[in-house]
């Protein structure tokens, strides 16, 4: 029988660096790609520099005699302008679809075109008149594995298909030559100046244009490679190995979802060994499907992540199993007077014939459970703490002995709020003492003054939490990074899920002013936004986060960026 009950309890947890599938997703709705093949035509370049283009034939003689021709084409450029834009997902692929209108040169800079016709050689000059030119791709996106276990999402564009139509009667314009000579003899060989124009510059579009599927798959690449983290995590001494990385995509013609796994590890610190129940709490909670949207979300959004409370069972038991909730304050450290007139206080003096005289005091948080996140509370984030033991230590009979202590269980919560004008994504801490039950768990002198203690207590957690904890609860806040204009205009946030045990981050984006880099509290500089950097930071509580992986789904933004650079 005991064996079946240690089976069964192994079976509710997770073990430390056990790996959760899946632990988060991002979902990309339709609405979302809109959203970002809108921001297209404003980051594309403005022009294509058309490298100098030459051909020819040789006559029955030479260069010049009986059909022999020559041409180049120098000092030709190309303005885009993008009228639309579209990116739409399909059955396993992004459908991708441009529309241009293309000019070469202008009437004050036109390209130059050299002829050598049968011996008469000319120089034109001139420009083509926007045309409309159509692009046309696709992209495939898959999980691949190094064969170490190592997941990265590889990208793959199909044939990019480029159609126009150019006339060259109307479109072209060419002068300060002998038009009609050269158009006459090239008439007579079958051939005419204005295929030959058409020519040059239909390979040079085709060439500038399929260029990009590399550039393209690389940039996409390079911005999934921060979804891929290995990092360590260090907080009030807690060492925690995080790994996080795609397992698998799926692109649907309503979204495109991305399923991460990931785990958490370290070492554990003595004072938890006696309290160690060997893993994280386990639920194996179904993801919710992308359409099925929280009341009071919109299902308009453009992108989506969602975090099972397992994965993030797993974070806080790493970080409470590395000491995190482990703390001693003694008078010589504490910033407000810490000796035995507080056991005063609490008790109602119950402990003044035990101390005549007041001396040091020593408090020590001692967590015997692990906290757990609550999604369906006041809070956008709630965390359950049970049996979070103060011990009270002070001088007697020359030793030092625990006195007294104080039990609290209740809940401490977060709230997000974006300011979508600055991108600073303020966290507002809910550490309130009337969230908090006490209750006295152990009393040397006299168990009668514990009424008295669990009145008073709200006090003293007050003071502590105002003093101690204040300064690092306050003015918490991250600067969200913009991504070539790209960045997020709204957010809400709300558990998900039949059981309600997935907390979905629901965002709108759209084009933003902030920067790249941080734009709270006067703070500066880039962003991390590397595979193995968790952001810079800087005073007042602000720092900076990395790209999120939704952000790198603007895969036509991220080669815009590069081909302008």
């Amino acid at each position: 029988m005991h064996l079946l009950l240690v089976l069964s309890a192994s079976a509710a947890t997770w073990p430390p660096g056990e790996v959760i599938n899946p632990g988060v997703s991002v979902d990309i709705t339709a609405e979302g790609f809109d959203a970002v093949a809108e921001l297209v035509p404003s980051l594309l370049p403005a022009a294509i520099e058309i490298p100098d283009t030459s051909d020819g034939y040789a006559g029955v003689l030479d260069q010049c005699w009986l059909g022999g021709y020559e041409y180049s084409l120098t000092n030709g450029s190309a303005e885009l302008t993008v009228t639309s834009t579209d990116i739409t997902p399909g059955a396993g692929v992004l459908d991708i679809t441009a529309n241009l209108m293309v000019a070469l040169n202008s009437p004050s800079d036109p390209f130059a075109l050299y002829t050598s016709l049968e011996c008469i050689e000319d120089t034109c000059y001139g420009y083509v008149n926007p045309f409309p030119v159509d692009v046309h791709t696709t992209m495939r996106l898959a999980v691949v594995d190094d064969g170490s276990g190592h997941r990265t999402l590889d990208a793959t564009m199909g044939e990019i298909d480029v159609t126009y139509e150019l006339d060259g009667g109307s479109d072209i314009y060419l002068g300060e030559c002998t038009i009609g000579s050269i158009e006459e003899v090239l008439n007579y060989v079958g051939l005419s100046i204005y295929d030959l124009l058409i020519g040059a510059l239909d390979s040079t579009l085709q060439d500038q244009i399929a260029s990009m599927g590399p550039e393209l798959e690389s940039a996409i690449e390079d911005a999934f490679a921060s979804a891929t983290i290995e990092q360590d995590l260090e907080l009030n001494g807690a060492l925690v190995h995080l790994m996080l990385q795609p397992s698998n995509v799926d692109i649907t013609p309503a979204s495109m979802r991305l399923w991460m796994e990931g785990s958490f590890s370290g070492e554990p610190a003595d004072c938890i060994a006696a309290y160690d129940p060997g893993g994280s709490l386990r639920t194996d909670s179904e993801l919710p499907e992308p359409d099925q949207v929280p009341t009071g979300v919109g299902a308009d959004y453009h992108a989506g992540i969602l975090v099972g409370d397992d994965f993030a069972n797993s974070a806080l038991y790493a970080l409470w199993r590395g000491g995190l909730l482990c703390y001693a304050l003694d008078a010589a450290s504490s910033p407000i007077p810490l000796d035995t007139s507080i056991l005063n206080a609490l008790t109602g003096d119950v402990f003044a014939p035990l101390f005549p005289e007041s001396q040091p005091l020593e408090l020590v948080v001692r967590p015997t459970l692990p906290p757990e996140v609550a999604y369906t509370g006041a809070n956008d984030i709630g965390l359950a703490i049970n049996d979070l033991d103060l011990d009270f230590y002070a001088g007697l009979d020359g030793r030092a002995a625990r006195i007294m202590a104080v039990q609290l269980d209740g809940q401490a919560g977060a709230d997000l709020a974006l300011d979508g004008t600055t991108g600073n994504l303020a966290i507002e801490v809910d550490l309130a003492p009337e969230n908090f039950t006490p209750s006295v768990s152990y009393n040397e002198i006299d168990e009668a003054a514990n009424a008295h203690v669990v009145e008073s207590f709200g006090g003293l957690f007050q003071t502590v939490l105002d003093t101690v904890a204040g300064s690092l609860l306050s003015d918490l806040a991250f600067a969200l990074p913009s991504f070539s204009g790209l960045g997020l205009t709204e957010l809400v946030v709300s558990e998900a899920g039949a059981d309600k045990d997935w907390l979905g981050v629901y965002a709108w984006l759209g084009p933003v002013d902030y920067g790249s880099g941080s734009s709270c509290g006067g703070c500066g500089g880039d962003t991390g936004g590397g595979a193995d950097t968790g952001g810079s930071s800087c005073g007042g509580g602000c720092s900076t986060v990395p790209t999120a992986p939704w952000a790198a789904v603007g895969f036509g933004i991220l080669w815009m960026r590069r081909r302008r650079g």
